[in-house]
């Protein structure tokens, strides 16, 4: 007789918002991806307490404007206490001026704009469970017109295209060369190309971008 495995765990995700509506519907889009548990916080004590109980959070998604915030300081306040969990911060705000200082902070693996495609938000949490990097600065929210043009999409080849797609996927350059027969010289040029030609830096701003583009077609 075989004893049954016990269930793997489910992932926690810490939502932080003051608007339950917005919470519930972050849940749904959310659970669509995956098996996940949420935590819920309203405000910056019960989002600091919710992250110090265990088990631990293995993401936050935070509101920067929520009671208590007083933006930045509550948020540096979260990253000093739980310098390993990474952070997706979102706003509702048309710009945030203190976005690339954030962006520079080691917990922050995203800024996105709460009008902004769901897919957006997916290709994030995927990026920051997958334990990407912390990424240089963003200019300003994803949506303000502050970086990245999906709309130069059709001036690149369809080799630069693909090379794209894989890294925006999350494959190594190796991968990449090996999958298109390619040199990975001639990868790190195809993908110096779309940087320039998108107006992205690195590839969590590319991933986010064609998830947006995604949307629109």
């Amino acid at each position: 007789m075989t004893t049954p495995s016990a269930p793997e765990p489910s992932t926690r995700i810490l939502l932080a918002d003051d608007h339950e509506l917005v919470r519930v519907g972050l849940v749904a889009q959310i659970s669509a991806l995956g098996q996940y548990e949420f935590v819920h916080a309203w405000s910056l004590d019960s989002l600091l307490a919710a992250a110090a109980r265990p088990p631990d959070c293995q993401l936050a998604i935070v509101d920067v404007y929520m009671p208590g915030m007083q933006g930045g300081v509550g948020l540096k306040r979260l990253c000093t206490a739980h310098p390993h969990l990474p952070l997706i911060i979102i706003s509702g705000a048309a710009t945030l001026p203190h976005a690339s200082q954030w962006q520079r902070w080691p917990s922050v693996r995203a800024i996105l704009h709460k009008s902004g495609p769901i897919e957006q938000l997916r290709a994030a949490i995927d990026l920051a469970l997958a334990g990407a990097s912390p990424q240089p600065a963003m200019p300003e929210l994803p949506g303000s017109g502050g970086w990245g043009d999906a709309g130069a999409l059709p001036k690149l080849s369809a080799r630069h295209v693909r090379v794209a797609r894989a890294a925006a996927s999350g494959a190594s350059n190796k991968q990449i060369a090996a999958d298109l027969g390619l040199s990975e010289g001639s990868v790190k040029q195809y993908l110096k190309d779309v940087f320039r030609e998108l107006g992205v830096v690195n590839r969590t701003q590319l991933a986010l971008l064609l998830a947006s583009a995604s949307t629109s077609q």
